[in-house]
């Protein structure tokens, strides 16, 4: 085989092993498959490959967000992994973007400087925690949850990231407690400990926090979350109730304009409306701009279901069933069956 067509054949092994990392290999690694830095040179002036850094090298075609992953972790070093909200998502979470890509190195390490990349040396890196095999190597999402509300720049932002998170599934409630039990000293560790509360309570949006925060200032009664009720319909999941007092709020986000999800609401609403239930829908936005009217009809709603205020704690076996403005009073029912329902 000619000079030439041994060159084309390197070329087209780094091709193929780079497919397994959107086009992006590491010098190292040319190296490693016979390719000399003055092949590379020679690459990169013949307009084939594109040479991203000190250490990194494009020679396919990929997504770009991966290769700027893969360029981050390649540039800085070893042990060197993506972490944060940048792992977060890596990992898959939805409806968030970072300008920066955040690299986690172990304390001891000596990372290099890489333009777009914040590199955090961290003592809490363990390598069990980073994930191996395809893709680019990553925090473990319930770590990188972690480490992505200690590097937020609010705590609304670091709540925000870990409800996100965890709404989407990406990691259990108890792995989020066993890596959020490793911070020892930190200003956001009562955060995390609050966190795990909301998660493993069942808020599943930042919305829901915020009304979950909005009540407990009220002094409100205490609330059920994510209910889910066994209709013909099949199982329907509402947002919170207050079953002693015939309350339901839903509180809608940005999805709940889809059509497909307004239908769903509509159904959910009816349900509860047959039975004679109160249901208060609530903008997530208006939680954040101006929550007092939404959150005087829901006391308002409470008090009409029987509750006396703060301190009270009135149940429904506790109520007569006087009729209020001409119609027996809320809560009572009358030869009908309330769909069954369980808490989950």
């Amino acid at each position: 085989m000619t000079d030439a067509g041994e060159r084309r054949e390197r070329r087209r092994r780094a091709q193929w092993a780079a497919a397994k990392s959107a086009g992006i290999l590491s010098r190292r690694e040319l190296l490693a498959l016979g390719i000399t830095r003055w092949e590379i040179k020679a690459e990169h002036r013949a307009g084939r490959w594109r040479i991203l850094g000190r250490q990194t090298v494009r020679v396919g075609e990929g997504d770009l967000r991966e290769a700027n992953w893969w360029r981050a972790v390649h540039e800085v070093g070893r042990p060197a992994a993506i972490d944060g909200v940048s792992a977060l998502i890596a990992a898959g979470l939805r409806g968030v973007d970072e300008d920066r890509v955040h690299v986690a190195v172990p304390k001891s390490a000596n990372p290099r400087k890489c333009r777009g990349v914040r590199v955090h040396e961290t003592r809490r890196y363990e390598a069990s925690s980073v994930v191996e095999g395809s893709g680019v190597p990553r925090m473990r999402p319930a770590t990188a949850a972690v480490h992505a509300a200690l590097w937020a720049r609010t705590d609304r932002e670091a709540t925000f990231l870990v409800i996100a998170a965890s709404q989407q599934r990406l990691f259990s409630p108890q792995e989020f407690a066993e890596e959020a039990a490793k911070v020892r000293r930190d200003r956001r560790r009562k955060l995390l400990r609050a966190l795990y509360d909301q998660i493993a309570g069942g808020i599943e949006a930042m919305g829901e926090h915020d009304f979950a925060r909005l009540c407990a200032q009220r002094r409100f009664p205490p609330e059920s979350r994510q209910t889910v009720r066994r209709t013909a319909s099949g199982n329907l999941v509402y947002d919170t109730e207050w079953d002693d007092f015939d309350v339901e709020v839903e509180i809608d986000g940005i999805h709940h304009l889809d059509v497909t999800q307004w239908m769903g609401d509509a159904l959910k609403q009816n349900v509860v409306s047959l039975e004679g239930r109160v249901v208060i829908r609530i903008p997530s936005i208006a939680l954040r701009l101006n929550p007092d009217p939404f959150m005087d009809q829901v006391e308002a709603a409470l008090r009409r279901g029987g509750w006396a205020g703060p301190g009270s704690d009135v149940r429904k076996s506790e109520r007569n069933s006087s009729r209020i403005f001409g119609r027996p009073a809320v809560g009572v029912r009358r030869n009908a069956e309330r769909p069954k329902r369980r808490a989950v």
